[in-house]
């Protein structure tokens, strides 16, 4: 019996001492574990460099199957979920790209970029609020990315927060001094608030920086224009001009915009340079042959330097173009008046003042061809109705005295 008890608890031992032997120790589990995580991670970053190659050379769909095994196998990092996030955003599909930025910020809210394509999927949805915030957060993240910032002004000035931008910008000048964007956007603002002189100085900042920047040198041109520098504006234009000349002969096209060279005409016409203008003029109309705009500049110039056919023709054209604008119909009413035909002036000035009955000076127009027509009191009559919408009207008051003086 001794012995049977003694053989049992023998064993006994004996096997408890071998189920101990062959359990892993808690420390072996731990390092296993580590070891596989590690594993995953190393394999996960494999496919992220994939799929992130394969997204920048424009395979979308096999950068979307590289970075979804990344997180296969770690879907705990951040970068994987933005470029997930930026995939869906090339793509188109925001509702994913928002999903996929959201989960980025979940895991890492210290990483600007999802913040930022969020910014962008939020803004083409026009929540142009939740885009600013966006733009804000990234910028506040990583302070040195500048374009951030430049995105949250850009939202902000198309919603008019002109203060605003303004303020979040001119803290950062000093910093980012030779960013032509920078200043561009400064002159935007400033454009849109009424200040073409404080415009233009951020303009021509800009383009120092970046003169090969077209967008920058046709605002510039207009906003010279509007503050009365006719000759620095003909100046800025001319130098478009001589880029596209440049561009023509290696090979490249370049036109001026049609708004670079109508402010160049018009430069010329306000410096008195009206041949030139009219050069110009018909050359904007032969680059943008649609452009009501330029047949109208190119008429008047016509008219004033009594070229009577190119401003038929010019008139005949913009009337064609823009049938519900009476400055056509004026415009052939004055060709008439050149040619001597009265009744037909008087007919034009008539369709004119239909398509612009408050206008005093298509009234005015009207009561001259009335005048050379022979219709003194129809004339008067028609230029108190001028007075009367425009009591200050020089025109008006002028054509007044020279019929009471007849």
């Amino acid at each position: 019996m001794r012995s049977t008890l003694a053989i049992a608890v023998s064993l006994a031992t004996a096997s408890l001492l071998a189920s101990s032997a062959c359990a892993p120790r808690t420390a072996g589990l731990e390092a296993r574990k580590e070891a596989d995580a590690r594993f995953q991670r190393t394999t996960s970053l494999v496919s992220f460099d994939q799929a992130k190659q394969a997204f920048e050379s424009g395979e979308l769909e096999k950068a979307r199957k590289e970075v979804e095994k990344a997180l296969a196998r770690s879907n705990r990092e951040a970068k994987y979920w933005s470029l997930l996030g930026r995939i869906e955003l090339e793509s188109k599909r925001l509702e994913r790209a928002l999903e996929a930025f959201a989960k980025a910020i979940e895991c890492d809210p210290a990483l600007a970029e999802p913040y930022y394509y969020r910014g962008i999927v939020h803004q083409r949805w026009s929540q142009n609020d939740k885009a600013i915030a966006d733009y804000l957060k990234a910028s506040e993240i990583d302070t040195e990315r500048i374009s951030y910032v430049l995105a949250a002004a850009e939202v902000m000035i198309a919603e008019r927060q002109l203060d605003d931008a303004r303020m979040l910008l001119l803290p950062k000048l000093a910093y980012f001094e030779h960013n032509a964007a920078m200043h561009e956007l400064l002159g935007d603002i400033a454009a849109l608030s009424g200040d073409p002189v404080a415009a233009a100085a951020s303009y021509e900042r800009a383009t120092v920086i970046d003169p090969e920047a077209p967008l920058i040198g046709e605002k510039l041109v207009a906003v010279l224009f509007d503050s009365g520098e006719y000759q620095k504006c003909l100046d800025t234009a001319r130098r478009q001009r001589e880029r596209a000349a440049a561009a023509q002969a290696t090979g490249k096209r370049f036109i001026p915009s049609r708004e670079t060279m109508r402010h160049e005409g018009r430069s010329l016409n306000m410096l008195g340079r009206i041949t030139e203008a009219r050069i110009v003029f018909s050359d904007t109309v032969r680059e943008y042959p649609e452009d009501a705009d330029a047949w109208r500049d190119l008429a008047t110039a016509a008219l004033a330097l009594g070229d009577v056919a190119r401003a038929q023709s010019a008139s005949e054209r913009l009337v064609a173009l823009a049938a519900d604008d009476p400055s056509g119909y004026m415009l052939r009413g004055m060709v008439a008046d050149q040619k001597g035909v009265y009744d037909e002036a008087v007919r034009w000035h008539r369709l004119a003042c239909d398509r612009a009955p408050r206008n005093a000076e298509m009234k005015v127009a009207l009561a001259i061809a009335l005048r050379n027509m022979g219709k003194k009191d129809e004339c008067v009559s028609v230029l108190r109705e001028a007075l009367a919408l425009e009591p200050q009207s020089e025109l008006a008051q002028r054509a007044m005295a020279i019929v009471n003086d007849q």
